[in-house]
This record gives structure tokens, sequence and C-alpha cells, in this order.
């Protein structure tokens, strides 16, 4: 509770007292009362400067619109480097997922049409030598030369071809495994760096009124201090105390009538809340005649903003 919210509360009580002490309970069934309300603090989430505080004191909120706003550019700059390291990360994936370039295919398959032609060549020198060694016109180191010859090339062609096959394959599994966990942890990073980036613009979960400005702009705030403090429309609430006798007459859900000086009409209030145990009636409030009776707290809430907190209010059972 803020100092000005505790000052609203003792004048309150302070004025509460005199109006109890002459009539506790007066004939026309009425129980002197106070407004309270309870605020919402909306504090920063993280540390950084105050850039943008677009409200003041009064100023009506809808849920959704924005409190204030901290200082950006390490988070801009933070998601930039996320997002360039993902797309990175997917380039990687698909590159693995989807085996090799075509001009890389291509030059594979140049590579195959002339191992092809050497061993064609190969063969005939290979048949050609083999004859003669067989006719004794050549001699035999020459026939086992060109069969060496003959073999090689073949095992040339073998192997560009097997060059192609894993060419025009993807990457082995536990490749792919690794690309794959590589893009999700860059698209984790980048998720949590908008995440962060996102905590620097602070917006209304409610709707309300500012009440009271804590921060402005300009000032640096911390992680976990109140920015500025809310109203909620539906916040406010009529604490009184009703005696033992009248608490049969008190039921949780029952309307009451609030009563305020100035206007002409009643508010409806809502009992939402009657206290377990009782207490005896504090002696500053009520006069020396009443102070052995117990009483019970006993809160209504009313369904709009129109009375302020310490607001002195008389309460009329139904």
């Amino acid at each position: 509770m803020t100092a000005a919210a505790k000052t609203c509360r003792a004048l309150a009580l302070m004025l509460l007292a005199g109006l109890a002490a002459c009539d506790p309970l007066p004939d026309d069934g009425r129980f002197t009362g106070y407004v309270e309300a309870e605020l919402v603090y909306v504090a920063a989430p993280v540390s950084g400067w105050l850039v943008a505080a677009p409200l003041r004191e009064g100023d009506s909120v809808a849920a959704e619109d924005l409190l204030f706003e901290l200082d950006k550019d390490r988070q801009y700059a933070e998601v930039a480097e996320a997002a360039e390291r993902l797309r990175q990360a997917e380039a990687q994936a698909r590159d693995i997922s989807t085996g090799a370039r075509r001009e890389e295919i291509v030059a594979l398959e140049a590579q195959l049409a002339e191992s092809k032609a050497n061993l064609e060549l190969a063969e005939l020198e290979r048949d050609r030598w083999i004859e003669l060694v067989a006719r004794g016109t050549a001699p035999k180191a020459r026939g086992d030369q060109v069969t060496s010859e003959y073999n090689a090339a073949f095992a040339r062609m073998r192997t560009v071809e097997a060059d192609i096959r894993v060419a025009n394959l993807a990457g082995r599994a536990a490749a792919r495994e690794a690309a794959e966990a590589e893009r999700a942890a860059a698209a984790a990073a980048l998720a949590q760096a908008e995440w962060w980036l996102s905590q620097r613009s602070v917006l209304s979960r409610i709707a309300g009124q500012v009440e009271e400005v804590f921060q402005r702009r300009g000032e640096f705030v911390r992680e976990g201090d109140p920015v500025l403090a809310l109203l909620p429309a539906d916040a406010s609430k009529v604490r009184f105390f009703v005696p033992q006798a009248q608490l049969p007459d008190v039921a949780l859900g029952a309307a009451v009538e609030v009563l305020v000086t100035g206007r002409s009409e009643p508010l409806t209030a809502r009992i939402a809340y009657i206290a377990r145990e009782a207490e005896y009636t504090p002696p500053v409030i009520y006069s020396a005649e009443s102070r052995e009776k117990l009483v019970f707290l006993v809160e209504a809430r009313l369904s709009g903003p129109e009375l302020r907190p310490g607001q002195p209010v008389d309460v009329r059972l139904p």
C-alpha cells in the first residue's frame, strides 16, 4: 500500500470513528464504513532505462494498452543475431538432406564418361597384347602390364560410379539428425531472444485507471520495481463492521446499499467476505458503552469505480 493510500485509509478510519462513536447502529439499520481499493502494482520484469511512459494519474487503461517501455537496442541486436544463426542452421540442414549440388554431380558424370572411355581403350590394348603374347611375338611382361592397366581403368570407373551414387544420396542419418538438432536449437534461441525483446514493452492485463505513477521517462528501472499502480474497474470494495446481533442478516453474495454523501441514489454492492472470527469493538471507533460488543468485519464489492479509496460511506442491509 502506498503512502497516499495509507493516508486515505487512515483519514477514513478517523472519520468512521467519529461517526460510529456517535451512533454505531442507527435506527434505520445503517453501518458506517469506508471504501478501499485493491491496487495492482505493475513492475518492470527486467531492468532498463524507461524510454516511454505515456500514462499519467487518472488516465483510463484498457487491456493490452501499452503501460511503459524500456530500452531495446541490445535485445534487437540479439534477435538479429539469433535470426541469422537460424538461417545458417536451416541452410546446413537443407544441404545435408538434399545431397550434392547439381554442378558437383555433372562434374562426376563427366569423370565417369572419361573413365569409361579409358576402360574401353585399356580393354582393346589388353586384348591385342594378350593375343601377341599367346603367339609368342610379345613378351609376357607386356601382357601383364596391359592387364594391370585394364584392371586399374575398371577400378577407376567403379570408383566414379560409387561417387555419383553417394552424391545423389542425402547425408548420413546421424549427420541429418545433428543438423536438425542445430536447427531446432537455433529456432529456440530466436524464440527466446524475441521473448526477451517483448519483455521490454509492458502491456496492461486489466482494464482500469492509473492511480499513481512512481517512475518517469528517463529513469533507470530495476527488475521488480513498480512503475505505476492501476485501480481495476472492479477492485473497489466497502469495509464495515457488523455487530454480532445483526450477523444473521449478512450473507455472502447478498446485495447491500451503499449511501454516499452528495449522491441522491444509493449504489449497490455485494458481500464478498465475512470475517470468520469476531473482534472486540475498537475503543477508538465505538463509544465506551459498546466496547465489549463483538463485531465482524464485512466486505462488499462494488461493481464500478465511482467511489474513491478512503471515502466514507453508509451501508444499509436489505
